[in-house]
């Protein structure tokens, strides 16, 4: 009787076993085969962001963006769509553009293609970090550096920095700098390096949009080290450095732009 018992028992258990195998494989095929059902539909969308209209390329990088970090093979595709001019008007748009001095009505194949890459996130931050330090067209690298701000990855911070510190481009600096502003919603002080000591030898770049843009970043970061020289930046440029606004974030004080007051306030209040 026990014997009998005990051979039912090891069916049972090999039935199991081979139940278990056949689940596993038949998981293993449909990822082996999703895997490739993506694959063929990322290659199809690059296919439009290389040679398509600009509505086909609009809709590729809407899709990629859906797909989300699965389609990092298409990264370099799009980064290079980035500073694109291209448009899809719609027939209002087209008419708003010709009867308006203003007009310039119509989706961009650059908004979407920047929204895919935010949305791709993280796979999609080193070679936008090197399309922001080595990409020929300044247009590619601000807007490449726009995007690390959006996707907020630690690997960009030094290239960032970089862009900011040896970009001949103005714009570059600017949004590398507003860049680095917008990492500090995800990481401390701490985590991005560098960047608060950058920052402050910004405001005092020769472009106005940058040591503003360097402000703004500061202020975002809370670096209380920088108080000195936002008071000199305020000295020196007035209410349109966005120093007075940063010193505020970074303190809580109401004491506008009067770089005096800041100055009086400061030597009370430095070592608290």
């Amino acid at each position: 009787m026990h014997f009998y018992l005990g051979i039912n028992v090891i069916k049972h258990h090999i039935i199991m076993a081979v139940l278990v195998f056949l689940i596993s494989i038949s998981s293993v095929a449909e990822a082996v085969t999703r895997d490739a059902s993506i694959a063929t539909e990322i290659d199809k969308q690059i296919s439009k962001l290389q040679s398509g209209t600009p509505r086909q390329k609009i809709n590729a990088a809407r899709r990629l963006g859906e797909i989300g970090p699965d389609a990092a093979t298409a990264v370099p595709y799009l980064i290079e769509l980035i500073d694109s001019n291209e448009k899809n008007e719609s027939l209002f748009d087209k008419l708003w553009n010709t009867i308006s001095i203003l007009g310039s009505s119509g989706i961009y194949v650059r908004n979407e293609s920047q929204l895919a890459l935010s949305k791709i996130g993280s796979p999609a931050a080193e070679p936008l970090a090197n399309a922001l330090l080595k990409h020929h067209r300044p247009g590619v690298r601000w807007n490449a550096a726009m995007v690390l701000g959006n996707i907020k990855d630690t690997q960009s911070v030094e290239p960032l920095i970089q862009a900011l510190k040896t970009d001949s481009d103005d714009e570059v600096r600017m949004w590398s700098a507003d860049a680095l502003g917008k990492l500090s919603e995800k990481w401390s002080v701490d985590a991005l390096g560098n960047a608060v000591q950058a920052l402050i030898e910004a405001l005092k770049d020769s472009d106005p949009n940058v040591h503003q843009k360097a402000s703004y970043a500061l202020g975002e970061m809370k670096a209380t080290e920088a108080v000195p020289a936002l008071i000199e930046s305020l000295q020196t440029y007035g209410k349109d450095s966005d120093a007075g606004l940063a010193l505020f974030m970074i303190t809580d004080q109401r004491l506008g732009d009067d770089p005096q007051k800041w100055r009086e306030w400061w030597e009370k209040n430095e070592k608290h």
